[in-house]
């Protein structure tokens, strides 16, 4: 487990970065908030990797601290922050940093980051320690030859030593080796070549060539074999280094695996690559395990629609789109992943990691998505394709590569007969995979005959205990007073598109629920609606406004809820759409705040009205608790900006005396009352029964 060391100003962000790192299996050593203690605790504690914000408390920032702690300690430092200003990258790059990441930023974006940052700094501490190891003979006078005595000194070098090291002969007499000779392996097998080593222990070795890449003085590499044998002319033994030119010998190399193995066309892997690499996952071991070859999965897409580009602008056209096609495909491809130009815009991709169904039909709406946007073919002329995909999972009973290809050939096939965008062959096997998909098509059945509906939750006051207002909740209900869980599809809405049809139903269901109140004299209450961050544009402002026009209301009526991560995302165009929402009369809260990523400096730029608290820091809500802290500083701090704060989540009268302690202002939750249709607050209000615990209190 990794040791990461996060060095953040602000202590919200700081905890939410902590448990973000330890969700992902890192081990979180410790945090600063100060420059100076950030330098004096990472030399003291040594952690693997700094996690480094630059604008810090104190006189030092992060790329003092940074420019501090490289000098003392070779430590990879990932920049992570909020500035992505010409002047700030300026300083940070002095500072030689393992990564740059920009606030907001998601988990998979900081886990490559991670990894690719502690991956470099391995790399390059194996390069320092081992440094570079020699092997070969003293043959061929057409190949460079130098002599080495036992201090390394240069002795002799031939004309073709000279010419491929760059340097005159005169320069190069008397030179140290270990100075000239810089190596690099030419591939992940080769073996690192240290001179100093070999002249200081005189090892044996062995008369075989060794693929390097030789780093010249003038900086250009050059791919050679390198040779050694020990001479003894007299007493002492000289090392003969000899070296030989590979460029041709590789190019010609590259040019047969290539026409062999790869697509002309897309530059992929062809279809007996493919199936190499699928024969090798079939009959691979899990070392870690030995129960045989781990789960992994074969993704089968047919390009639809090139025939028609081929008649109507020639066969160029469809190349064109197809080598677009696998430019595009190749984005959600993963490194251990292969992707492969099967043939007649037919491509297959290998996804190394099987095992979880959701996230393989994940990366299937992704590509798709890809794939269906128009191809710019020529100036003012674009092209558009379709696509369907066939999935089938492994190992299974597979033996034959050939028999996975031929089964997700057969789905693709029936995918587009049946009209789907994809489906899955071994559907028995992957009930899993089989359920997500109905739920999807379920789900989109829902939405279109609106079955969804709005359930409102009430705003309460802490201090009056008076319903001030409500948010809108989205139900999915079913037979028998049965609802599917929120947590079940809304995640599935945002991630197969279908968010911005169920962000629109709410919207205009919340719209018709609120003349139904005023048409009751049910009014002097505000609904909040949650909004997408798909949903979160400018389209919205003209959709609000006809909808408030169409059902007589007031936009003070209609109240926004967003998160932090929406907030946050495209924060100059984001802040625009805030201040129009607002010019408007519509009331502003962000939700779940406290869980998120925002930085203050932009928090108070935001025409805010409420911050929720979330339920998390309410559960366990109790004094001199970390949630406890953290809800007073976001109370403080929303007070201090001048906004309201609502708790949510309240479910105890423990919860609501703390609360009420603290200064908070408004809450909702359980304990007041559970979310109702409109039709139940309606049928309330026109009997005089109290609404609810706060009602009552």
């Amino acid at each position: 487990m990794s040791r990461v060391f996060v060095v953040e100003d602000e202590v919200l962000v700081a905890r939410d970065i902590k448990s973000r790192l330890e969700k992902l299996g890192y081990q979180v050593i410790g945090t600063a908030a100060r420059g100076d203690d950030a330098v004096s605790r990472v030399l003291s504690e040594r952690p693997d990797l700094i996690l480094m914000d630059i604008n810090l408390k104190g006189d030092m920032d992060g790329i003092e601290a940074a420019d501090r702690i490289r000098a003392e300690a070779d430590l990879p430092i990932i920049f992570c922050t909020a500035y992505s200003n010409d002047e700030t990258l300026a300083r940070a790059k002095v500072t030689v940093p393992y990564g740059y990441v920009l606030k907001p930023f998601d988990n998979r974006e900081l886990e490559i980051t991670i990894e690719i940052a502690l991956h470099k700094h391995q790399m390059e501490v194996a390069l320092k320690a081992a440094g570079v190891r020699l092997e070969a003979t003293l043959q061929n006078l057409d190949d460079g030859v130098l002599t080495v005595d036992q201090a390394g000194v240069i002795l002799l070098a031939n004309p073709m030593a000279v010419q491929l090291l760059g340097l005159p002969k005169e320069v190069l007499m008397g030179l140290n080796a270990e100075a000239v000779l810089r190596f690099e392996p030419l591939d992940t097998t080769g073996t690192v070549i240290d001179i100093a080593a070999l002249l200081q222990e005189q090892l044996a070795l062995p008369s075989s060539f060794d693929r390097q890449v030789l780093l010249r003085q003038d900086q250009d590499a050059l791919p050679v074999a390198v040779g050694l044998n020990w001479f003894s002319p007299g007493e002492a033994p000289l090392l003969v280094i000899s070296l030989r030119d590979l460029t041709t010998q590789i190019a010609q190399e590259t040019q047969l695996v290539k026409t062999a193995f790869y697509d002309d066309l897309t530059s992929l892997p062809n279809r007996q690559l493919f199936l190499d690499r699928l024969t090798t996952r079939l009959i691979s071991k899990r070392a870690d395990e030995g129960q045989g070859p781990a789960p992994f999965a074969v993704v089968v897409i047919s390009v639809e629609g090139l025939s028609v580009i081929n008649q109507a602008l020639g066969f160029s056209a469809g190349d064109h789109a197809i080598a677009e096609v696998a430019r595009r495909i190749q984005r959600v491809a993963q490194p251990d992943d292969t992707l492969s130009h099967l043939g007649g815009g037919r491509f297959a991709l290998l996804r190394s990691d099987g095992r979880d169904p959701g996230l393989i039909l994940e990366t299937i709406e992704s590509l798709q998505g890809l794939i269906h946007g128009s191809i710019e073919w020529a100036p003012d002329e674009k092209v558009t394709v379709d696509s369907h995909c066939g999935l089938v999972f492994g190992p299974g009973e597979y033996v034959a590569a050939t028999d996975m290809v031929r089964d997700g050939e057969t789905a693709t096939g029936r995918a587009k007969s049946e009209g789907l965008a994809a489906l899955v062959f071994d559907v028995a096997m992957h009930e899993k995979a089989k359920a997500m998909l109905l739920m999807r098509s379920k789900l989109q059945d829902a939405i279109n005959q609106r079955v969804l509906r709005p359930y409102f939750q009430p705003i309460v006051d802490l201090k009056t205990l008076k319903i001030v207002s409500f948010e809108a909740l989205v139900r999915w209900p079913l037979p028998d007073d049965v609802f599917i869980p929120p947590d079940d599809f809304i995640p599935l809405a945002e991630k197969s598109g279908l968010v911005l049809l169920l962000g629109d139903l709410m919207l205009e269901t919340v719209c018709q629920q609120l003349k139904a109140f005023n048409s009751k004299a049910i009014d002097g209450f505000s609904i909040a609606v949650n909004i997408s961050s798909e949903q979160f544009t400018e389209a919205l402002v003209d959709r609000l406004d006809h909808l408030i026009f169409e059902y007589d209301l007031q936009p003070q009526q209609i109240g926004l809820e967003i998160t932090e991560s929406v907030a946050m995302k495209a924060i100059d165009n984001n802040l625009k759409l805030l201040e129009t929402f607002r010019a408007r009369g519509h009331k502003i809260s962000v939700d779940d705040f406290g869980t998120g990523y925002s930085s203050l400096a932009y928090l108070k730029r935001f025409p805010l009205d409420t911050l929720k608290i979330d339920r998390a820091f309410i559960q366990e809500l109790a004094p001199d608790t970390d949630d406890f802290i953290i809800a007073k500083a976001i109370i403080d701090l929303g007070h201090s900006l001048g906004l309201k704060i609502v708790a949510e989540g309240v479910e105890t009268q423990a919860q609501l005396k703390l609360l009420q302690e603290l200064g908070c202002d408004l809450g909702q939750g359980f304990y007041f009352q559970k979310a109702s249709t409109g039709e139940m607050i309606s049928q309330c209000y026109e009997r005089g029964l109290p609404l609810g615990r706060a009602q009552t209190l």
